[in-house]
């Protein structure tokens, strides 16, 4: 008799556990979407600027060393390391100079954002040793 009434709760038991639902699998994670690249507003474009330095030396001067100027204290203020390092002596006409050859060396560049590419002539120009 004892043995009756174990196979019954034991059967019971089962029951139960087969009644209650399975436990719930996490749904597999899929990969998130590629980030796309950010789009850049392009106010000045790199071939405008290519134009207007081979016409006005002050207003190609003020563009390149403003851009120099965002640059580096952008990346200051996010705790960043400098991507390009101008060597002390260089004189603002060098950088200017410099920036305008990358720019003519560049035309696929001409419907880029104008900074982005004054960017990519510094960092080209003037590369840091690490």
């Amino acid at each position: 008799m004892k043995r009756i009434a174990t196979i019954a709760a034991g059967a019971v038991m089962l029951m139960a556990a087969q009644a209650q639902p399975p436990a719930s699998r996490p749904a597999p994670r899929l990969p998130a979407p590629a980030a796309a690249a950010p789009q850049v507003p392009t106010r000045v474009s790199a071939s405008t600027l290519t134009a207007v330095c081979g016409q006005d030396r002050n207003a190609c001067l003020t563009y390149v060393l403003g851009s120099v100027d965002a640059f580096a204290s952008a990346l200051v203020a996010a705790g960043r390391p400098q991507v390009f390092c101008v060597p002390k002596g260089t004189t603002n006409d060098q950088i200017a100079l410099a920036t305008v050859r990358y720019l003519r060396a560049h035309p696929e560049e001409g419907n880029s954002n104008a900074a982005l590419v004054v960017l990519s002539g510094l960092k080209a120009s003037f590369p840091c040793g690490y």
